[in-house]
């Protein structure tokens, strides 16, 4: 059934009005606050400290991580992963998926991954095209790890990927040696989480991120982890807050939980999906996604401004609105003129749209398609109009474009989007354009 005239206005006046938008916004956000209180956690303060016991067991704990892989008799196990275990596959790979997505990966970043076990999450990244740093305490998973690149056809050697034995207290790598750093269900078996923190702060770049995916509070309880433990290796658990305390001793800036999780995978009945959007079932959902959450969680850890620029974007989303001429009833322009369209440009991402020439340059720009009886005019790069100034998240910006004469006469449609010059157009991200009819006479 068809929406009414009325709610359409209604949607129409909300999307076109960022005032609107905010106020309504913050009225949710006060409702949801007092509906979702028995989900409500009580604030804690990190722990800026370590077990005291377990850094002295640095020596046992590799020990006991050699002895785990050098005892594996299922080679193929090792080297099939994450596909030859089917029951945790797809939670590895959306694991994966995640991390690649926190960390704004791109191909030819040099990425370290810690306890990188057989490396085939780093053999990924390599196919990805990042020259990629396997680092694990064991040197037989290394070797294997090493054996898993070689089997590859694949592999990209000219990537010159690296395979390093950590001795628990070093990382053998200079300073500022890696754009990015990745922990893969590691850190929960690290003794001396201080030390590797502000290893891992040395050897990051300005501007580096450390990712990591670990299981929830309450893992090293679990029975599994328990049999884990058995064997010698270390289980902990990974508490964000202690994280981020102990993280930001050795010098980083800020910690972030991603709010995403492997299983928080909630199916809605297609006929519903409109009354789910609109706060049916969302009791059902948030239970589950904050299961989830307690399960496993990703953390992010910026050495810098852990706000995304068009550097490396997070979220690209962009509203266009027409403040000059008024009306819906297109541009009307006489052969060689040119026409002038005053618009507000509103930044719905989560990305700082960066206005100054170099990386992330970030402008207004305007394909132009005509008529057959335009001459069938294809001009995909025609317009480009400069920001200002640089556009924060929530932000806007008034630009004026004024487009170039045409010399033939007939209908043309002109596509307004924002471009980061050299990479990529918002609209590939599903942002949405403005396309403005102009008939030339």
């Amino acid at each position: 059934m068809s929406t009414t005239p009325v709610r359409d206005a209604v949607r129409r006046s909300f999307h076109r009005r960022p005032a609107l938008q905010r106020l309504t916004l913050g009225l949710l956000d006060a409702v949801y606050r007092v509906a979702l209180w028995p989900f409500r956690r009580p604030p804690r303060g990190g722990a800026g400290g370590e077990r005291a016991d377990l850094p002295a067991r640095t020596d046992e704990y590799n020990t006991a991580a050699e002895r785990y892989f050098a005892e594996q008799q299922d080679r193929a196990y090792l080297l099939g992963k994450p596909f030859s275990d089917p029951d945790n596959a797809a939670r590895h790979l959306i694991d994966a998926g995640v991390l690649m997505r926190a960390l704004r990966l791109r191909p030819g970043d040099v990425v370290a991954e810690i306890g990188a076990g057989t490396c085939w999450l780093s053999h990924m990244l390599n196919r990805y095209g990042c020259r990629t740093i396997a680092i694990d305490v064991s040197t037989t998973a290394l070797a294997l790890g090493r054996e898993l690149f070689e089997g590859d056809p694949l592999t990209d050697w000219t990537l010159d990927p690296a395979f390093l034995v950590y001795d628990g207290y070093t990382i053998p790598l200079p300073a500022a040696a890696c754009d990015r750093i990745v922990l893969n269900d590691a850190f929960h078996h690290i003794p001396n989480p201080r030390a590797l923190l502000a290893e891992m702060f040395r050897i990051l770049r300005e501007n580096g991120v450390v990712g990591m995916s670990e299981p929830g509070p309450g893992h090293a309880a679990a029975a599994h982890s328990e049999a884990e433990a058995a064997r010698g290796v270390l289980e902990t658990d990974v508490i964000a807050e202690d994280v981020d305390a102990l993280a930001r001793a050795c010098g980083f800036r800020a910690t972030h939980v991603v709010a995403a999780g492997p299983s928080a995978l909630y199916q809605v009945p297609a006929g519903e999906l409109g009354a789910f959007m609109g706060g049916r079932g969302f009791a059902g959902y948030w239970k589950q996604f904050c299961s989830s959450l307690d399960r496993h969680q990703y953390i992010v850890v910026y050495k810098g401004n852990p706000t995304p620029t068009t550097a490396r974007p997070s979220v690209l989303s962009a509203r266009f609105d027409i403040v000059a001429p008024r009306g819906s009833g297109g541009l009307r322009v006489a052969r060689g003129a040119s026409a002038s369209v005053i618009l507000r440009v509103t930044n719905l991402g989560d990305t700082v749209w960066l206005s100054r020439e170099g990386p992330g340059w970030t402008r207004v720009g305007a394909h132009l398609s005509g008529s057959a009886e335009a001459g069938g005019a294809d001009d995909f790069d025609w317009h480009r109009v400069p920001l200002a100034s640089d556009v924060r998240p929530g932000g806007t910006e008034r630009v004026t474009l004024t487009l170039p004469p045409l010399t033939r006469s007939g209908s043309y449609d002109v596509t307004v989007d924002l471009v980061v010059e050299g990479r990529t157009w918002f609209a590939t991200h599903g942002s949405a354009t403005l396309v403005m009819r102009m008939q030339v006479v």
